[in-house]
């Protein structure tokens, strides 16, 4: 077990991180016309949540029961599945696995929190047995139990995916599911895990990448001109691409009207460099605004276009995948949502 941070040596390397990138002014949202051809179908939270399908258009109810209190989340698994989270009591909530492009619902049971595993079709759902006692099960997205509770340090719902290393505990600690052991113990917070790639929010205004099977750490600036991380960041499920969220929920447009601003920033975990997501920084609602990525490696945001003058445009599903110049744009109509979250999931 190793403690890291910038006073560990043996097999630690740390280097500077480079400097700022240049800041672009937030504006309206823009790209190119999406094709009618993505494949794309994406599970929306709503209570119930639907079905969209990009190409058509098309709103398709699920078969996910509606829930009668409480906040209603939507987590992907491997970029093609998704599972619904329905919190009704303190936690405690009744989860439901979807497959497929056809939205086929299955029961996972009850628990407090959900992780994907790294293998893309199953999920650790963790359950609370007191204040101070949890356990963890392992459940494949068909409904099957593949591995039965065991005690398990207690984990938050805000405590992300370690990637293949394990699952992160109170944000530092990352343990092997399997067992409880202790993989590694970081200095700063971890924000995200691809692969076997750790992403740390620290020391001070920068991010730290860390290497697990080597321990090599290195120093990469803070991106965003804007000040704080706006959500969770979305992981590439094969491994390499982390989409780093920042929004500032105040900016001022024309006539000084408030608006609200989303910037985001590509990771690429193999080369360690940062790009800026085309078409940021972006005027959007950033309480109904989200990305995923696929499992063919396309990003996709969904999300809540803002104009210049604060006013509300249009929904809007906007696909990249890396290297591309531009965002490819579709405006859309979605129902107004109430599920509490904004997160959703890509079925295929």
């Amino acid at each position: 077990v190793l403690a890291l941070g910038i006073g560990a040596s043996i097999g630690l390397a740390a280097r500077a991180a480079p400097a700022m990138p240049d800041a672009r002014e937030p504006a309206p949202l823009r790209g190119a016309a999406l094709g009618s051809d993505t494949g794309l179908r994406l599970l929306v939270p709503d209570n119930p949540p639907f079905v969209l399908d990009v190409d058509t258009g098309a709103v398709i109810p699920s078969n996910v029961p509606a829930s009668n209190r409480g906040t209603l989340r939507i987590f992907g698994v491997g970029g093609r599945a998704g599972v619904v989270v329905a919190r009704s009591v303190w936690k405690r909530a009744d989860i439901y696995g979807v497959t497929g492009r056809g939205a086929r619902v299955s029961t996972l049971g009850t628990g407090a929190n959900v992780w994907p595993a790294a293998d893309g079709r199953s999920v650790w759902i963790q359950s609370v047995v007191s204040r101070s006692r949890c356990t963890l099960r392992r459940m494949g997205l068909e409904g099957r139990e593949l591995r039965a509770p065991r005690p398990f340090p207690c984990a938050t719902g805000s405590d992300p995916a370690g990637g293949s290393l394990g699952l992160v505990s109170r944000r530092t600690r990352v343990l092997d599911p399997d067992t409880g052991r202790l993989v590694l113990e970081t200095r700063w917070g971890v924000v995200a895990g691809a692969g076997s790639t750790l992403v740390l929010q620290g020391p001070g205004k920068q991010l730290t990448l860390l290497d697990g099977a080597t321990r090599v750490q290195r120093r990469l600036p803070w991106p965003s001109t804007f000040e704080s991380a706006s959500g969770q960041p979305a992981v590439d499920p094969r491994g390499r691409f982390v989409a780093l969220v920042f929004g500032v929920p105040i900016l001022y447009g024309k006539g000084g009207r408030p608006l609200q601003g989303l910037n985001v920033w590509i990771l690429d975990t193999k080369t360690t460099k940062l790009t800026q997501l085309p078409g940021m920084p972006a005027f959007v609602a950033i309480k109904r605004t989200s990305l995923a990525w696929t499992d063919d490696g396309r990003l996709v945001l969904l999300g809540e276009m803002l104009d210049e003058s604060g006013g509300r445009t249009k929904d809007v599903v906007a696909v990249w995948r890396p290297g591309q110049a531009r965002l490819a744009l579709k405006t859309i109509e979605l129902p107004e949502l109430n599920a509490g979250s904004n997160s959703f999931a890509v079925l295929r």
